[in-house]
């Protein structure tokens, strides 16, 4: 519970998030036997808010819309958990089918509200480590939109370091053009141990995407069932600084950005999974995480909608 106390949520609100987190470990332990619930926090200049995503490879649940009605159970119980969820969260889905596990997403916000930045993203350090050497930046706006992702080299606080370095120089450099942010974060990560880095600049007048990296971070830009995935020069910020290259690509309504971290496999991908697309990005980065992570590093995904952003 220290993520919704160090994020000023009222005594009332950190009931409802462990009322969540239980009924959703609770879920996992009677149904799957073996999961993991994550607790990821974050805060805008218009928000404050935790998403918990409780991830299993269980028997799954065939009958999704069901399985949220109240007195309805397979295991015995009241049958009143995802319903207590649903009704406490701003914002919940599950994603399930049988034999292939469940995806479940809480949404709860330090003060409940139904509008939100549209990403989503799960940031999980190494096990055993307390500071998580990847980071990211999302700002996304009606008219212009950054997305930045970092994995600082090796993992544990000197990675994290290199990290918290680069989104604070990303920060305050959005609004220049890719180029320069990297010649930046370069400079800024000399005294680091250095850091992978890709970065996305959206144009939603020109309905246009600018991507650069440099380093071993996935990007790719999805539109319809065409993927492009965004080349990455050979180096490491703050200490060897290839040639920058921009890539350009014209985006859709319906174009989508995927980010990830080498803490998941090289596979990472949304296909095999019907109907995924048109979930919540937030549910969406946690499948993602949940069967592409490596568990032997930092692992870190972002998912957002490119095209016909609203806020």
């Amino acid at each position: 519970m220290s993520a919704v106390v160090s994020l000023g949520f009222s005594e009332e609100r950190r009931s409802d998030v462990g009322i969540v987190a239980s009924e959703a470990a609770n879920n996992i332990y009677l149904h799957a036997q073996t999961g993991e619930v994550l607790v990821c926090s974050f805060e805008s200049e218009s928000a404050t808010w935790l998403d918990l995503l409780a991830l299993d490879n269980g028997p799954g649940i065939s009958d999704v819309s069901r399985a949220f009605e109240d007195g309805y159970s397979t295991a015995g119980t009241r049958g009143q958990g995802l319903g207590a969820i649903q009704r406490l969260s701003d914002a919940s889905s599950l994603y399930s089918f049988a034999h292939r596990g469940s995806v479940l997403w809480s949404r709860l916000g330090k003060f409940r509200s139904l509008r939100y930045p549209p990403f989503g993203v799960v940031n999980v350090p190494l096990r055993g480590e307390t500071a998580c050497g990847d980071s990211f930046v999302a700002l996304p706006d009606a008219l212009k939109s950054l997305y930045m992702m970092v994995d600082g080299l090796g993992h544990g606080i000197h990675a994290a370091e290199a990290a918290n370095e680069a989104v604070s120089v990303v920060r305050a450099s959005a609004g220049e053009a890719a180029t320069e942010i990297l010649t930046r974060v370069h400079d800024a990560l000399k005294k680091t141990r250095g850091a992978a880095m890709s970065l996305v600049l959206v144009d939603h007048e020109r309905q246009m995407v600018v991507c650069s990296g440099v380093g071993n971070i996935t990007t790719a830009v999805m539109t319809g069932t065409a993927t492009r995935n965004v080349p990455s020069q050979n180096g490491t910020l703050g200490a060897v600084l290839p040639r920058i290259q921009e890539y350009t690509y014209p985006i859709e309504p319906r174009s989508t950005l995927m980010m990830y971290s080498d803490g998941l496999t090289s596979k990472c991908a949304l296909t095999g999974y019907p109907g995924l697309q048109n979930r919540h990005p937030q549910l969406i980065a946690g499948l993602l995480y949940r069967d592409f992570s490596r568990r032997r590093d930092d692992a870190t995904v972002l998912y957002a909608p490119l095209g016909g952003l609203e806020l």
